[in-house]
């Protein structure tokens, strides 16, 4: 009597699945090693590390958040509140901030995907579009017609792609992709297919950038595993009943990227294969353009879970005249090339904090748990050769306290208006609830407050919100009440959204500071705010967070300052403006 072999994808689940075994009994042991040596003399040295930040912080951090998503109007059920133990569940959907009615405030876009309740009911899985009306949103989602109900959403970015002055919204799925163009009357019309730019892979995170300066702005989308068996396969398929190896990345085979080069006439050509960007063994999550070694061409940095990250040099004006391809792989020459899973990602400058003001970009990472997060500053040569980037995760103490949690979007901003740069990030596990594998556990947020060459960790005496536990996954940060400082919308998987408006406490004034020009130019493009003697540089749209798009105004702390000395806009042609003495509040730049 013959019994049936095992396809090809189950046997590769078991093989994923011991490994992930193998992981899981190794963290445990670890885990349970570092617990028991608590009560020792030779106790983990970073176990008391939170509380020893607690401490030292005291009293002293301004920084608070209160959470006002139901006080003005934003409530959406994001799935059904109950999973059924798949993949695609757990990654969670983006936010997006957008002026879709160019009324001067922050309109929010929130992704959704489907699911069955704990009673068998389905949800709509439904987006929804929030008009900012000042004082409430309102949902204009069935009018504006972008809610793509039969969608699984992942992601969401907001960009002027036809460049005919109306802003235009790209949405990410498990499936077909949506873009939706902006009308004039305040609707949207569906046109992917038509732009070809419908990608049915698995898609997550989206990058855009005129990689080749042709005028016309460009789209990166990331794309993550083949996941098409992932429903049918049952629990019964391993050899341990009961452990969840379909929700193991590694389960599922990679998928390539697309890089779709716009044509100027409403049309795109993926071109990612000829330009050597489409890493098919990547599982990408995250992507941003961004000149990161100061050359004046847009480069692309790619996070990829459980295979290794990819950043790829712009060869410009070298490539101009050149057949090959615009990009080379540089990751393991700038010493960026992480093998970890990688989820969320931001770019800013943080020499203030080190004492190495260089104004190139550098690269905040996060991870899964165990593997911390990671912060890599830029580093350029004395004689202005080499480029590479240095890990300063330890010693700006971001590793340790990000070990036993999963980060997800995150955020450079200035919390506080001191002119320093801050970080968000939002946390939420991928382990199931003990007892209940329809929930997964919640995690804290955190907010790390920059003082003294190195960055505190502040959520707990930041509010209520942000002291309490979330499965949180998507963070975009806007100010949308325009008081000048940063505030936060927070998607939380399988839950409601947060509206975090900053609270905090402080003397210090801000220079808000917004680009009018065509996509092509804005995207990458440099600013470079000097006040009282010091820099400080931030990078249009480049910050991307996890699936997600912050609002494209860049807001700068002054301090106790009233004005900035100059403001220098390096566009991403490379062409300069330079404004002087910019008084504090909102400030426009046109090209």
């Amino acid at each position: 009597m013959s019994t049936a072999k095992p396809s090809k994808r189950v046997r590769k689940m078991r093989v994923a699945l011991l490994g992930t075994f193998g992981g899981v009994v190794g963290l445990g042991a670890v885990t349970y090693w570092v617990d028991a040596g608590r009560d020792t003399d030779l106790a983990d040295p970073t176990a008391g590390l939170t509380s020893a930040f607690m401490e030292d912080i005291g009293d002293r951090s301004p920084v608070r958040f209160k959470n006002v998503a139901a006080e003005l109007g934003i409530s959406m059920q994001h799935g059904s509140g109950w999973r059924s133990r798949i993949l695609v569940e757990d990654t969670g959907s983006g936010i997006a901030w957008g002026d879709i009615d160019g009324d001067g405030d922050w309109d929010l876009y929130l992704v959704n995907m489907p699911g069955v309740n704990a009673s068998g009911e389905p949800s709509d899985g439904k987006n929804r579009l929030y008009r900012n009306d000042t004082d409430r949103f309102v949902d204009i989602t069935d009018q504006a017609g972008v809610g793509d109900a039969g969608g699984f959403g992942m992601g969401a970015s907001f960009a002027d792609y036809d460049a005919d002055g109306v802003l235009d919204l790209y949405v990410t799925n498990r499936g077909p992709n949506r873009l939706y163009r902006g009308l004039a009357s305040g609707t949207f019309e569906e046109v992917g297919g038509l732009a070809g730019v419908d990608d049915s892979r698995w898609s997550t995170g989206v990058a855009w950038g005129d990689y080749d300066r042709d005028g016309h702005v460009d789209l990166f989308v990331c794309n993550y595993v083949d996941d098409d068996e992932g429903d049918s396969i049952t629990v019964e398929d391993s050899a341990w009943e009961g452990v969840p190896f379909a929700l193991n990345p590694n389960s599922f085979d990679p998928q390539p990227n697309r890089l779709y080069r716009n044509r100027g006439d409403g049309t795109f050509e993926d071109v990612a294969i000829v330009q050597a960007v489409d890493d098919p063994a990547g599982r990408s999550l995250s992507a941003s353009f961004c000149d990161l070694d100061g050359d004046g061409w847009l480069d692309l940095y790619v996070n990829n879970d459980v295979s290794t990250n990819r950043l790829y040099r712009n060869l410009g004006d070298k490539q101009k005249e050149a057949s090959g391809p615009w990009f080379r792989e540089m990751g393991l020459m700038t010493g960026t090339a992480d093998p970890r899973g990688s989820m969320g990602l931001s770019v800013g400058e943080i020499g203030e904090t080190t004492g190495s003001m260089d104004g190139l970009p550098d690269l905040f990472i996060t991870h899964w748990v165990a593997q911390e997060n990671a912060i890599y500053e830029s580093w350029l040569s004395p004689n202005g050769g080499r480029h590479e980037f240095r890990d300063r995760t330890r010693q700006l103490r971001l590793g340790e306290v990000s070990i036993d949690h999963v980060g997800w979007g995150s955020a450079m901003v200035d919390l506080d208006l001191d002119g320093r740069v801050d970080i968000a990030v939002v946390n939420g596990s991928t382990l199931e609830v003990n007892g209940d594998t329809s929930h997964l556990r919640p995690e804290p947020i955190f907010l790390f407050w920059s003082q003294a060459a190195r960055f505190l960790e502040v959520a707990k005496t930041a509010g209520e919100t942000c002291s309490s536990l979330h499965s949180a996954r998507a963070l975009a940060a806007a100010d949308f009440d325009g008081d000048g400082d940063v505030d936060f919308a927070v998607g939380i998987n399988q839950g409601q959204p947060l509206l975090l408006r900053n609270e905090t406490v402080s003397a210090g004034a801000s220079l808000g500071i917004a680009l009018r020009a065509p996509a092509a130019l804005m995207f990458g493009a440099k600013v470079q705010v000097t006040c009282a003697g010091k820099q400080q540089y931030q990078w249009y749209a480049s910050d991307v967070s996890y699936l997600s798009g912050h609002a494209p105004e860049l807001i700068f702390g002054l301090g106790p300052k009233q004005s900035a000395d100059e403001v220098i806009v390096t566009w991403a042609d490379g062409k300069m403006t330079r404004r002087e003495g910019v008084q504090a509040g909102k400030f426009v730049i046109e090209r």
